[in-house]
């Protein structure tokens, strides 16, 4: 897919903290995204996660961006995750990838990994509107394919409203995801602003919490 402007800040906003200035201030040298207990490997890029991927991944997607050095030294880190990966760490920091490497790199191959996912995800999806399509590409950045399980209930309803072509009932289904992350106010705002996104879209004059106040007032 190509994405919009607006469609890949969206991403970025998630992804990487916005864009540029975060970028080059904490992810030009490699990182193991996380707290203590974190299961990623050593990350590269705009969350590009060598512990996540198979050496021909790696070789795939950033033997064009990276010298032959940076691609072996990564390479050691395929499949190594969590505390591992942070014992390595200060190794990798040799490596560096300058933002618009990483933004290149990002459009070119983990955009359209991740969109093929969202379609496994929702087939049809590529028939939705732009902006549902880059919205529910942010979701399945996040949350992965998955569309079943007690935690994929609002995945599987959207799967269900992509193939109907219910475009507008999708918001109400990334709202009711809060419910997985009650304290964690950063995934909510994520769902909020994907919500937002596809509302926008569409037209919606309207903003959820807007039109509550305006059936109350009515």
């Amino acid at each position: 897919m190509q994405l919009t402007s607006e469609g890949l800040q969206l991403l970025l906003d998630w992804e990487v903290g916005g864009g540029e200035k975060y970028y080059s201030k904490f992810c030009v040298h490699p990182t193991v995204p996380g707290g203590k207990d974190t299961t990623s490997g050593i990350t590269i890029g705009i969350g590009w996660d060598v512990g996540q991927h198979p050496t021909a991944d790696l070789m795939q997607e950033w033997q064009e961006f990276l010298s032959v050095e940076a691609l072996a030294k990564l390479a050691t880190m395929v499949g190594v995750k969590g505390d591992a990966a942070k014992r390595f760490l200060p190794q990798m920091q040799e490596v560096s990838i300058p933002w618009e490497i990483a933004l290149a790199q990002f459009r070119r191959y983990t955009v359209p990994r991740y969109f093929k996912m969202a379609q496994v995800a929702f087939p049809g999806v590529e028939e939705a509107p732009q902006c549902v399509q880059e919205a529910l590409l942010s979701v399945v950045f996040n949350r992965g394919s998955s569309v079943y399980g007690p935690s994929r209930i609002e995945m599987m309803n959207i799967r269900k409203d992509v193939a109907g072509g219910k475009w507008a009932a999708i918001p109400a289904e990334l709202r009711a995801m809060k419910r997985l992350w009650p304290d964690t106010k950063s995934l909510q705002e994520r769902r909020e602003a994907e919500a937002v996104y596809i509302e926008k879209g569409l037209g919606q004059s309207i903003h959820h919490e807007g039109h509550e106040d305006q059936e109350e007032k009515s």
